[in-house]
């Protein structure tokens, strides 16, 4: 096997599939939302509810989900969540009021709780330090490639059949997750009598279960720094959700541009996130994490001011939109990264599962937001320039928040 194959990019394979999956059907809702909202008789305000009752669910579980992936077999976990998360979304194809969707989306948002930060933490058991942003930018562009085929599948789709059909073949696809991942996914390189992919032969394993003792989670919420890495992921979240949410609205409603082109730009962000999602990962594991996601948090809250002063320039829009992609797709596998390397070894899933509960907060908070400012003022650009300080604000709180190992902090 070794001689062909490293099973790392095995797993890689697995998760990219899984993780395609989650956000396939994540941003399906979005998709379809138009068309859901006559069907089922529902008002604006409570279309968005059901977007945020996917949230609420998946923040109130990640944290602990993370927690379980220190401790349960990864071939376990996400097999299992699999088969809810194909049950949610079937269910979503019944829904005949708001409850009934509300309630099944919230279902598929619990699932998903399992479908990110588990593989993430696989990804980087698998892979030696120095090749874990390589391996996690690949991963990333697992959710621009599903959020940009959605957009091209699922119209002509619902024109041939409708939005019910949509949600009954997308649960096909996470039913097909369970077999996948019960016989392909190795809860550590070890399991197979492998070192991860990339690591020096004498460089100790970093595996969950090295080390006299694994910590507690009371513990690993006292662990130097962490709340204020945490705060970091949350101002990054609620920056890039406010741009991401509300840029189409913006093209369309406030600077007059026709759907198709205003359309366009959500399409823009996911192909020049998958540039960004490979190259800048890349990069930190030879320039180092820290330095790269510093960076990549201030061009980030920079590239949304020339979004503001675009105007009606539809070109000049189209680039600036661009460049954020680019840099929106390159931070959260920059901050699993670091997640593995800046924090005790066998904590790696409890972190990632913390900052996903921040993470979810952001996605909630973001976009509301920046829908009342914009009300308030008459005005996206002001809810813009709201999201550019803050992720100024999240480079300054990740520069404070120093790594408890300066040694795997330097990888």
């Amino acid at each position: 096997m070794t001689n062909r194959i490293h099973w790392a990019w095995v797993i890689t394979i697995a998760a990219f599939i899984t993780t395609f999956t989650y956000f396939s059907i994540r941003m399906t809702y979005t998709i379809l939302m138009p068309e859901m909202i006559p069907a089922l008789k529902i008002t604006k305000a409570q279309a968005g509810a059901i977007a945020s009752s996917f949230f609420v669910s998946y923040t109130a579980l990640v944290p602990f989900i993370g927690f379980l992936m220190d401790r349960l077999n990864a071939r376990r976990l996400l097999p299992t969540f699999s088969v809810i998360h194909g049950i949610g979304t079937f269910l979503m194809g019944t829904a005949a009021s708001f409850l009934q969707a509300s309630l099944f989306f919230s279902m598929v948002g619990a699932a998903s709780s399992a479908m990110y930060v588990p593989v993430m933490t696989l990804i980087q058991r698998w892979f030696g330090p120095r090749h874990r942003g390589m391996a996690l930018g690949i991963l990333s562009t697992s959710w621009t490639l599903g959020y940009a085929l959605m957009g091209l599948i699922l119209p002509p789709l619902v024109a041939w059949s409708d939005w019910r059909t949509c949600w009954w073949i997308l649960s096909g696809l996470a039913f097909a997750l369970v077999p996948m991942n019960f016989l392909l996914l190795r809860n550590k390189p070890e399991d197979l009598g492998l070192r991860p992919w990339g690591e020096e032969v004498s460089a100790p394993p970093d595996d969950p279960s090295s080390g006299p003792r694994r910590l507690g989670y009371g513990e690993i919420l006292k662990l130097p720094h962490l709340w204020r890495l945490s705060f970091s992921y949350f101002l990054m979240s609620f920056t890039s959700y406010i741009i991401a949410t509300f840029i189409v609205t913006y093209a369309q409603m406030e600077l007059g541009f026709a759907y198709g082109p205003s359309a366009r730009l959500a399409s823009t962000i996911a192909f020049s996130g998958m540039a960004g999602g490979i190259l800048l990962p890349i990069l930190s594991d030879r320039l180092g994490r820290r330095r790269c996601i510093l960076l990549n948090n201030l061009l980030l809250a920079a590239s949304i001011i020339p979004i503001t002063l675009s105007g009606s320039h539809g070109g000049f829009l189209l680039v600036t939109v661009g460049i954020f992609g680019f840099f929106f797709a390159a931070c959260w596998p920059m901050y699993a990264a670091a997640a593995g390397e800046f924090f005790p070894a066998g904590t790696t899933g409890a972190v990632l599962g913390i900052w996903g509960l921040f993470y979810g907060l952001g996605v909630i908070l973001g976009p509301t937001m920046g829908g009342i400012i914009a009300d308030l003022t008459g005005s996206f650009r002001y809810s813009f320039y709201v999201a550019a300080a803050t992720g100024v604000l999240g480079a300054v709180f990740f520069a404070c928040g120093k790594s408890e190992d300066g040694n795997r902090a330097s990888q």
